[in-house]
């Protein structure tokens, strides 16, 4: 849903209890894929906060990571 534009830049995406639930997959791999997209820049995990969509591809988060707030 980051790709498809449902979950725009700077959304708040829900919690790993509902993704969980709404995606059908364990905790485990709920994690996995945040931890592998936050890492490929697309989420942005804040401790306490929540996880926020940071880009929207890859390649965008790729510019964001290497320019930082500048873009």
């Amino acid at each position: 849903t980051i790709a498809s534009g449902e979950w725009p830049v700077g959304r708040r995406i829900p919690n790993e209890t509902v993704l969980v639930e709404s995606l059908g997959v364990g905790r485990n791999t709920v994690r996995e894929a945040v931890r592998a997209l936050a890492h490929a820049g697309l989420l942005d995990v804040r401790q306490g906060d929540g996880t926020y969509v940071r880009a929207t591809s890859e390649v965008s988060g790729a510019l964001r990571r290497l320019c930082g707030a500048e873009l």
